[in-house]
C-alpha cells in the first residue's frame, strides 16, 4: 500500500503507527451503545447564530450534528471548516462542541459573542478571514478555552482585559490585525501560555513587565507594533522560550536584555530594538538543537451505524489519501540587525551551530573573525565599522560583507566593503535600468538589465560596477521561500513588461547605482503586487507594508502596493525628482518593519517587493563640464544678463508687458510658484499626468520636491475666463478656508501662463466616481453618498452664510465636487462665482454657470 499522499517516504513507519493507533482507538469507541448522542439546545442555538452572523456555508446544524461527524476541506487544503465534539458526557449520550476551525473561508462581519455559549470550547481558530470590529468581551468568559487563533483578520480596537481570565489558554495568536492600545496588565494571569503572537498591530505603550509571569511560554512574537522599549528585565524568567521575535521598538536606547537562562532558545530576533553596547558572550552558548515538525491532515466521515470492517477500510483509505503533508524546518538563527551594537564579535559565536546570523547595520569594530569568512552558513556583517579583514571579495561564501568597514580601514580592501561603495575608477554612468527579479527586456525604449540571482538571506550581488543589491533576512516558518516573485495567480497585468516579475526580501533590500556622475537624478520605482490573488478568497487578504528610503531619506512610509494601486496586478510608479549624488553611489533601501500579514497565501509572503528601477539624469550628459566650470559659466552669464536687462530697462523696453502681471500679483493673497517649479512637478505638463479638464483647461497632477502632491489647473487659450476672472477666483479662494472647500496652495503667472495650484484630490471628481469609465467608478454605499451630500451642503452653507465674503457659486455640478482619499466632498472652481453684496442677498442679475 502506497501511503502519505501516494509516495513511499521516510515516514512510512510513523504512518503505520498512526494507522494502528487510530484503528485501536476506533475499536474501543465503536462497540458502544448506538443511542442518540445529542448536542444541548443552547449549543445548537449558538452554532446557528454564529453561522448566520458569519454567513458560514456547509453547516447543517441539528442536535444530532456530532453523531454524523463533520469536516469540510476546500479544493485548497488551506481552507477548512471543522467542528469537533466530545460525546463522552452522560454515558455517551450528550455531546459538546470542543473545537471550531474556520480557516481561510473569507468570512465577513464581526466576531459573534455567541461563541461564549459554547461552554466546553477548547480551541477556536478563525485564521485568514475578513472579520472586523473588536473582540467581544464575552470571549473572555469561555473558561475552558485553550487556543484562540485570530491571525490575519481585520480586527481592531483594544484587547479585552478579561481575556486575562482564560487561565487555561495555551495559544493566543492575534498577529496581522489592527489592535490598538497597550497589552492589558490582566494578561499576567495567562500563566499557561506557550505561544503568544501579536505581530503587525498598532499596539502602543511599553512592553509590560508582567510577561515575566508567562514562564511556560515557548514562542513570543512582537514584531512591527508601535510599542516602546526597553525590553523588560523580567524577560529573563522565560526560560522555556524556543522562539523570541521582537522588532522595531520606539523609545530610548537600551542595553542587551539578559537572556542567559534561555538554554532552549533556537530562534532569536531582536531587530531594530535600539540596543547598544557589546554582544554578550553567552549568546554563542545557547542551544544548538535543530528539530523538524510534521503534520498530516486527513478526514473520515463515519457514522455509528457503519460496521467495523467498513470503518477500517474507510480509515485506511483516508490515511493513504491524506489531504496535505507539510514539514516545517525551524532554523537556528540570531537576528540582531539594525541596532547600535558595538565592540567585537564574540569568539563564543564560533561554536554555536547557527543556520543564520544577521548582524547587519550595527557599529561593530575590530577585525572580522576568520571563522566567519570560512563559514558555510548565512552570516551578514554588512554596514558595520570593522577595521581589518582578510576577505578577498565582497561575498565570502555565504557571508555578506558589503559596506562593512570604517572609512579608516586599509586602502587595500575591496571597494564594496568600504563605506558608500566608492567607485574604483572615474564615475562614468548617468542612468540605470533594472528589471528586478526578471530577465533582460526592452520597455519604453530602454534596455532593462536582468536581475535573476536567487540567493537572499545574506547576499550581495554586483553587476560589474554599474549596479548592485544587498539582501538581508530570512522568511519566518519558510526556509525554502523564494526571493524572486512571479505572477503567481496568472493575473491580467496592467502596465509594462517588467511588472510581471519582482524581487522581494524578508527584512531589508538595498539597490545601488554605482559609479554615477555627480548631479541631480530622477528616480522612478515601479511596483505591482503579484503574489496575492484578485478574487475574494483568503489569498486576496494579504497586506504587504514596507518603507522606502533614497539616499538615507525616507520617501515612502507604510507603503502598501495593493492599496495604492487599488488592486493586484496593476503597475504603479513612484517618482522622486532631484535626488542628489554627491559621491558616486545612489542607495535605494526597502525595509520591512514587521507590519502586514506574513502567512497569506502562504507562510513567508511578506516584506518589500519591487518590480523595476529607472534612474535618469536631470542634467545634460553631453557637456562633460565639471561642476566648477558650470558654476563659472552660469555666473558669467548671469552678470551679462543683468547688464543687458539694465540697458533695456534704461531704454524703456521693459515693464510694459509685465505691468499686467505685476498688477495681478498685487491682488493675490496667496503663495506664488515659478513656472519652472510647476514644469518640474508635472514633468513639463506630461500627458501621463493629466487628470482632468476643467473650466480653465487641462488639470495636471504634480509632485513638489518635498513630496507634496498637487493639482495644477492651466488656463487655456480657448478659455472663456480672462486674467481678471482668474485673479477673482484666486482672491476668493485664498480668502476662504473650510474642510469642504478645495484648498489653494498658490498660483503662477508668467507670460501667457496662468496656473492655479490646488491640493490634490485622490479620488478625482464626483462626476467621474458616478459616471466615468467602468474602471473609474467607485462603489459608493448610501452612508458614503449621504456624507458627500452633507459635505457639499456644509461647503455651500459656509459660502452663503458663514464666511466673511458672501458668495454664490452658481455652477454646482458633479465635476465641480472633488473627493479626497477618505471620500470627503470639497467644492472647487469659483471662477463663475459672484461676490454677494449685503443688500442684495443671493440675487444674480444674469444667467451663469453650466446650462
Amino acid at each position: 500500500m502506497e501511503c502519505i499522499c501516494g509516495k513511499e517516504t521516510g515516514w512510512k513507519k510513523i504512518s503505520s503507527l498512526l494507522v494502528v493507533v487510530s484503528l485501536l482507538s476506533s475499536c474501543f469507541t465503536d462497540f458502544r451503545s448506538v443511542d442518540a448522542q445529542l448536542l444541548p439546545q443552547e449549543e445548537v442555538q449558538a452554532l446557528e447564530a454564529i453561522s448566520a452572523k458569519l454567513q458560514i456555508q456547509h453547516w447543517n446544524i441539528t442536535r444530532s450534528f456530532c453523531s454524523s461527524g463533520f469536516q469540510y476541506v476546500g479544493s485548497d487544503s488551506a481552507v477548512v471548516s471543522n467542528i469537533t465534539c466530545d460525546c463522552t458526557s452522560a454515558n455517551a449520550t450528550v455531546c459538546h462542541v470542543t473545537n471550531i476551525q474556520l480557516k481561510a473561508l473569507n468570512l465577513r462581519g464581526t466576531l459573534p459573542a455567541e461563541f461564549a455559549n459554547l461552554t466546553f470550547l477548547k480551541e477556536m481558530s478563525l485564521l485568514g478571514n475578513r472579520i472586523n470590529g473588536s473582540i467581544p468581551r464575552e470571549i473572555g468568559d469561555i473558561a475552558t478555552l485553550e487556543e484562540l487563533v485570530l491571525e490575519d483578520n481585520l480586527l481592531g480596537g483594544p484587547l479585552p482585559q478579561n481575556l486575562g481570565s482564560l487561565t487555561h489558554l495555551r495559544r493566543l495568536l492575534l498577529s496581522a490585525n489592527n489592535f490598538t492600545g497597550p497589552i492589558p496588565e490582566e494578561f499576567s494571569k495567562l500563566r499557561n501560555l506557550t505561544d503568544f503572537r501579536i505581530d503587525g498591530s498598532t499596539l502602543s505603550g511599553k512592553i509590560p513587565d508582567m510577561i515575566g509571569n508567562w514562564t511556560k511560554i515557548e514562542r513570543l512574537d512582537m514584531q512591527g507594533t508601535s510599542m516602546s522599549g526597553p525590553i523588560p528585565s523580567t524577560i529573563s524568567e522565560l526560560i522555556n522560550l524556543e522562539e523570541l521575535r521582537i522588532s522595531d521598538l520606539n523609545g530610548s536606547d537600551m542595553t542587551f536584555p539578559y537572556l542567559q537562562n534561555m538554554t532552549k532558545l533556537e530562534t532569536l530576533v531582536l531587530r531594530n530594538c535600539l540596543i547598544t553596547g557589546p554582544i554578550p558572550d553567552y549568546i554563542g552558548d545557547l542551544t544548538k538543537l535543530k528539530y523538524f515538525g510534521f503534520v498530516c491532515y486527513f478526514t473520515w466521515h463515519v457514522t455509528l451505524y457503519e460496521t467495523v470492517a467498513v470503518k477500517l477500510v474507510t480509515m485506511a483509505k483516508n490515511l493513504c489519501n491524506c489531504i496535505r503533508f507539510r514539514y516545517a524546518i525551524v532554523l537556528a538563527c540570531r537576528d540582531l540587525s539594525f541596532n547600535n551594537l558595538s565592540g567585537q564579535i564574540p569568539d563564543s559565536l564560533q561554536s554555536s551551530d547557527l543556520d543564520i546570523m544577521l548582524l547587519t547595520s550595527n557599529s561593530l569594530t575590530g577585525a572580522i573573525p576568520g571563522w566567519i569568512l570560512s563559514n558555510n552558513n548565512d552570516i551578514d556583517v554588512s554596514y558595520n565599522n570593522f577595521t581589518e579583514s582578510s576577505a578577498s571579495g565582497c561575498q565570502a561564501s555565504r557571508v555578506n560583507l558589503v559596506s562593512s568597514h570604517s572609512s579608516t580601514a586599509s586602502n587595500s580592501i575591496e571597494w564594496c566593503v568600504k563605506k558608500d561603495l566608492p567607485c574604483s575608477a572615474s564615475p562614468k554612468y548617468h542612468s540605470l535600468y533594472i528589471n528586478c527579479g526578471g530577465s533582460e527586456i526592452t520597455a519604453e525604449g530602454n534596455e532593462y538589465e536582468e536581475d535573476l540571482a536567487r540567493e537572499g538571506p545574506s547576499y550581495f550581488f554586483a553587476s560589474s560596477q554599474r549596479w548592485a543589491y544587498s539582501s538581508t533576512g530570512f522568511f519566518m516558518s519558510n526556509g525554502d521561500a523564494s526571493y524572486l516573485a512571479n505572477n503567481s495567480f496568472s493575473l491580467n497585468m496592467t502596465g509594462a513588461e517588467y511588472y510581471k516579475t519582482a524581487r522581494l526580501a524578508p527584512n531589508s533590500l538595498k539597490y545601488y547605482g554605482l559609479c554615477l556622475r555627480k548631479g541631480s537624478y530622477k528616480v522612478r520605482l515601479h511596483f505591482a503586487e503579484i503574489m496575492y490573488s484578485d478574487d475574494q478568497t483568503y489569498s486576496s487578504l494579504g497586506r504587504r507594508i514596507f518603507d522606502v528610503s533614497i539616499q538615507g531619506k525616507e520617501v515612502l512610509k507604510d507603503f502598501n502596493i495593493k492599496e495604492v494601486a487599488k488592486g493586484v496586478g496593476i503597475g504603479i510608479t513612484r517618482e522622486f525628482d532631484d535626488i542628489l549624488v554627491n559621491g558616486s553611489t545612489l542607495e535605494i533601501h526597502l525595509y520591512w518593519r514587521g507590519k502586514g500579514t506574513t502567512a497569506i497565501p502562504d507562510r513567508g509572503v511578506y516584506g518589500p517587493l519591487i518590480s523595476a528601477i529607472t534612474v535618469t539624469p536631470n542634467f545634460d550628459v553631453s557637456t562633460g563640464l565639471s561642476a566648477g566650470a558650470i558654476v563659472g559659466i552660469v555666473a558669467a552669464s548671469f552678470v551679462l544678463l543683468v547688464l543687458i536687462l539694465v540697458v533695456l530697462w534704461m531704454k524703456g523696453c521693459l515693464g510694459g508687458k509685465d505691468l499686467e502681471n505685476k498688477e495681478l500679483r498685487a491682488l493675490l493673497q496667496t503663495g506664488y510658484f515659478t513656472l519652472r517649479q510647476i514644469k518640474a512637478a508635472t514633468n513639463n505638463f506630461d500627458s501621463a499626468n493629466k487628470i482632468g479638464e476643467g473650466g480653465f483647461g487641462p488639470v495636471y497632477k504634480g509632485v513638489l520636491p518635498d513630496g507634496s502632491v498637487i493639482a495644477v489647473k492651466q488656463l487655456s487659450s480657448k478659455s472663456k475666463q480672462g486674467n481678471r476672472e482668474f485673479v477673482n477666483e484666486i482672491g476668493m479662494i485664498s480668502a476662504l478656508q473650510h474642510p469642504h472647500l478645495v484648498k489653494l496652495y498658490g498660483c503662477c503667472i508668467e507670460g501667457n501662463q496662468l496656473l492655479l495650484i490646488y491640493e490634490y484630490m485622490e479620488n478625482n471628481s464626483l462626476a467621474r466616481a458616478l459616471f466615468g469609465r467602468e474602471e473609474q467608478l467607485l462603489n459608493l454605499d448610501w452612508p458614503t453618498r449621504k456624507k458627500i451630500c452633507v459635505g457639499i451642503a456644509r461647503g455651500l452653507a459656509y459660502l452663503h452664510e458663514e464666511s466673511r465674503l458672501k458668495i454664490v457659486h452658481r455652477d454646482i455640478k458633479a465635476t465641480n465636487v472633488l473627493l479626497d482619499k477618505d471620500l470627503n466632498a470639497k467644492i472647487s472652481d469659483f471662477g463663475l462665482a459672484k461676490l454677494d453684496e449685503e443688500e442684495n442677498t443671493h440675487i444674480s442679475t444674469r444667467i451663469a454657470g453650466t446650462m
